[in-house]
């Protein structure tokens, strides 16, 4: 073989071998980048927070327009951090402190639902107000805060106790100071006042009610939406003593005068 072609050969055994260098080489590094890539992630694993999407002020109601969800490295976000699953339980609620914009919501950041102020658990329309319960400890467990009333007024009218319906679906804000039901077992817990949303006018007549005689209460069924029907109870009505039997024996009979003559 001539030098020409010997040299020749070599050359392009050259490149063939450097071609093949640098494909291995680009594999291994790709190789070596994915490998890396797939260490970080286990080693940083994202998480779903919910942030600040400007600076919040203590006191602002949380809401979908000043937060966001953000990915963010699991090794250094707070534990306490409130994950997007969790936004439905935090939308609405105030903040006790600021959050600067970008850092994590926390659970310490908003107040507490038992904690939370009564105010804001009333419409702009409602107004609270407080009616004792008769029985104490007997009636606990049995009402709950979101259920709903119908209350009634017992009263002494011309000499005897009269009971008419006074206001019809009442909502219960508190029992005694708890907010919350929290499906635990409360026959223990006793409780002498209801706290209810009521509008203005609706508060007005519990005040002048509570003022001139007894207000009980009696619970409905969640799916109960009609109001009662107006009645009017005493002991004549409800033991039937002194009522006019309606038969001809207990008519008194009626006079004609036609022309003034009997």
């Amino acid at each position: 073989m001539s030098p020409l072609r010997r040299g020749a050969l070599l050359a392009l055994g050259a490149l063939g071998a450097g071609a093949a260098g640098v494909w291995f080489g680009d594999r291994h590094l790709e190789q070596r980048a994915l490998a890396l890539e797939q260490a970080y992630r286990e080693e940083h694993e994202t998480r779903q927070v919910v942030v600040a999407a400007r600076d919040l002020r203590e006191g602002e109601a949380l809401a979908e327009g000043n937060v966001a969800l953000r990915d963010m490295p699991a090794t250094y976000v707070h534990e306490n951090a409130v994950g997007g699953a969790a936004w439905s339980q935090l939308a609405g609620r105030r903040l006790r402190t600021g959050i600067a914009a970008g850092k994590a919501v926390l659970a310490s950041h908003v107040r507490e639902t038992a904690e939370a102020r009564l105010a804001e658990r009333l419409s702009p329309e409602d107004r609270a107000i407080t009616i004792p319960v008769s029985g104490g400890a007997d009636i606990a467990g049995l009402l709950n805060p979101g259920d709903r009333l119908d209350l009634m007024l017992t009263y002494r009218n011309e000499g005897g106790r009269e009971t008419v319906p006074l206001l019809s679906d009442i909502p219960i804000l508190a029992t005694g100071a708890q907010f919350t039901h929290d499906g635990s077992n409360a026959s223990h817990r006793g409780y002498d006042d209801l706290t209810v949303a009521v509008s203005p006018v609706e508060a007005a007549r519990i005040t002048h009610a509570l003022a001139i005689g007894e207000i009980q209460v009696v619970l409905r069924a969640d799916s109960a939406d009609a109001s009662f029907e107006d009645y009017r109870i005493t002991a004549q009505a409800l033991t039937g003593v002194g009522e006019t039997r309606d038969d001809p024996e207990h008519h008194q009979p009626v006079e004609l005068i036609i022309g003034g003559r009997r």
